[in-house]
């Protein structure tokens, strides 16, 4: 369903948020390669309703990975791939956010809105993402702060389910993203706030909600 509501909207994919459900089992949402912004960035209520703030993250594409039924070793993924922070803008086509069932948010590309990126580092690899200090502030008031944070320790994991799942019917393309899940829970914001994730050593990502 996800799939014809995204064909319907007839624009280009960009990346993808990738989770893992209680039972084990990969899912994921499609991003809108419009909806792919950079830091730091100005978000209006007028466009996404809720604004839901999650620090997280993404694994960028420097090189496609073809579709192919054997699948990917890991060391083959992170070879193809450089780190980056991000924030996920959560947001709902949905009346209430809170209130849509589990598979209904699926469908609606799991509540994505919009990914802000920051910068890639190619140094990436030599960070251990699943013990990163993490903090997250709304207007310089500290909300988070933690070492690391991912509900799975390993924010690759998720995508390596994601990739293992899909790869014999999908490749990957050159500069295509997947977020993995947050690191610091999801806060929703309001106008005339101003948000910073801080993956300490790795980046940071701004985002300032307006009404």
């Amino acid at each position: 369903m996800q799939a014809r509501l995204v064909a319907r909207l007839g624009e280009p994919v960009g990346g993808f948020k990738v989770a893992t459900d209680p039972s084990g089992e990969a899912m994921w949402g499609a991003i809108l390669q419009r909806d792919i912004l950079s830091t730091p960035v100005t978000i209006g209520v007028e466009a996404f309703a809720p604004v839901g703030i999650e620090g997280e993250i993404a694994f960028r594409f420097d090189r496609a990975l073809p579709s192919r039924t054997k699948p990917y070793a890991r060391s083959e993924i992170e070879e193809a791939v450089t780190a980056l922070p991000v924030v996920e803008i959560v947001s709902s086509r949905f009346r209430s956010y809170q209130d849509t069932p589990l598979l209904d948010r699926l469908v609606d590309r799991m509540s994505n809105g919009a990914l802000v990126i920051g910068e890639a580092r190619s140094d990436w690899r030599s960070f251990d993402l699943s013990n990163l200090p993490v903090t997250l502030t709304c207007d310089g008031e500290t909300l988070i702060d933690g070492i690391g944070g991912h509900s799975r320790g390993d924010p690759l994991l998720p995508a390596l389910d994601f990739i293992h799942g899909v790869q014999p019917t999908r490749g990957f393309e050159l500069g295509e993203i997947m977020t993995t899940g947050t690191f610091t829970g999801l806060i929703f914001g309001c106008p005339g706030q101003r948000y910073v994730a801080e993956f300490h050593g790795l980046g940071r990502v701004e985002v300032e909600i307006v009404g």
